[in-house]
């Protein structure tokens, strides 16, 4: 009986392997790596490139190519998020983007987090005097940061005359928390980042739509921000990250589970026919956005990959893959990104945004979520 048992369950997951596409190929995921790394200055001397910024966007190019060297034994890929972030260390004063380095010096707003994240992790292993002046500058613009009355943090929106919570600003603000967390070994930065992640969602989640609104006005809570599509990446990002730190014993655990699959199987819900999503997600006249896409396709596969996530969202992270395939250039560059967004209760704003290419909000993304198929297939 066990046998018998044993084979009809292996059965049942062959059938399961055998409804799913099979997943396009990594190597153009390997050879944007590969670009990035060679147009990334990386020792004393070299001219800085924009993947030298002090951007949220080039923390997550960093966090994919480095996770693809693990899994690759690559150890030129594995060694990138060290050497970008000592680079910037050394020489942050030779970058001549001024926008940046203002972000870095003199941060207002929590979504110049730039990879303060990564700053904490190196406090492990390295003791350079720009480290702690780097998470000094962050921690002190937190530290002044407005808050709504429950204690949230958030950012003014001067369109509005408010205080904002903006779906942006939880990835800005939990990875920091966590990774603080963790090498202080003072939990208080955890529960930080779990009751953060709790107050986003109460703020943000539509239970009709099965999808999370971009921003809540404190003068203007009726203000319902359209479904945009990187705004819930931001989200998903952000929470994917957190459920690394949080112990399994942990009494919130739980609670951030039953979230993290409301929301991953709403947007699955949303999952275009081609494997992609909408600028706008429940908007299908809008276009197919590359970069919500990429977050979205990364965090399915690694959700499965980890177990938190049913097995269906392995075929939809599958399916999300080899959408993001068709949106390769001839030249492997990344098309239909959209630029930077602010909010606006205007739909049309959204769908009137410009799509771009190359641009590295859709490259981190495309890296992160080639780093779990690799995963995957690995297995």
């Amino acid at each position: 009986m066990k046998k018998l048992i044993v084979l009809l369950c292996a059965v049942l997951v062959t059938s399961n392997y055998a409804q799913e596409a099979k997943a396009l190929p990594l190597k153009a995921a390997i050879k944007m790596a590969e670009t990035v790394i060679a147009e990334t200055a990386l020792e004393k001397g070299q001219k800085p490139t924009r993947y030298n910024y002090w951007m949220y966007q080039n923390y997550m190019i960093a966090e994919g190519i480095k996770s693809m060297g693990d899994t690759l034994g690559r150890p030129e890929f594995s060694e990138y998020k060290e050497k970008q972030l000592m680079y910037y260390c050394d020489s942050f004063n030779k970058i001549k983007d001024k926008r940046t380095k203002q972000h870095y010096l003199k941060p207002n707003s929590l979504w110049h987090s730039g990879m303060v994240a990564s700053f904490v992790e190196a406090q492990a292993t390295s003791d350079h005097p720009e480290i702690t002046r780097g998470i000094s500058y962050f921690q002190g613009m937190l530290n002044k940061a407005p808050k709504i009355a429950d204690g949230t943090l958030t950012r003014y929106k001067p369109r509005w005359k408010s205080k904002g919570v903006q779906i942006d600003d939880l990835y800005m603000l939990a990875p920091y928390w966590v990774r603080k967390s963790k090498q202080s070994g003072n939990p208080e930065y955890l529960e930080k980042a779990i009751e953060e992640t709790l107050s986003y969602y109460k703020y943000l989640w539509n239970s009709q739509t099965k999808l999370m609104h971009c921003l809540w006005l404190e003068k203007k809570p009726e203000a319902k921000i359209h479904h945009w599509g990187r705004g819930n990446g931001w989200f998903v990002m952000a929470i994917t990250d957190l459920l690394h730190f949080v112990p399994e014993n942990h009494p919130k655990r739980a609670e951030l589970l039953k979230i993290y699959n409301n929301v991953m199987l709403g947007l699955m819900a949303r999952q275009n026919k081609d494997g992609l999503w909408h600028q706008v997600l429940d908007r299908p006249e809008s276009y197919t956005e590359t970069s919500c896409s990429g977050m979205f396709t990364y965090s399915l596969l690694l959700g499965s990959n980890k177990g938190w996530l049913p097995a269906s969202a392995r075929t939809a992270g599958i399916k999300g893959w080899n959408g993001l395939q068709t949106k390769l250039t001839d030249k492997n560059q990344l098309k239909d990104v959209c630029v930077g967004t602010d909010m606006s209760e205007d739909v049309q704003y959204f769908f009137k945004r410009p799509r771009v290419t190359h641009d590295q909000h859709g490259t981190g993304p495309y890296l992160l979520a080639a780093s779990e198929l690799m995963k995957l297939k690995k297995k």
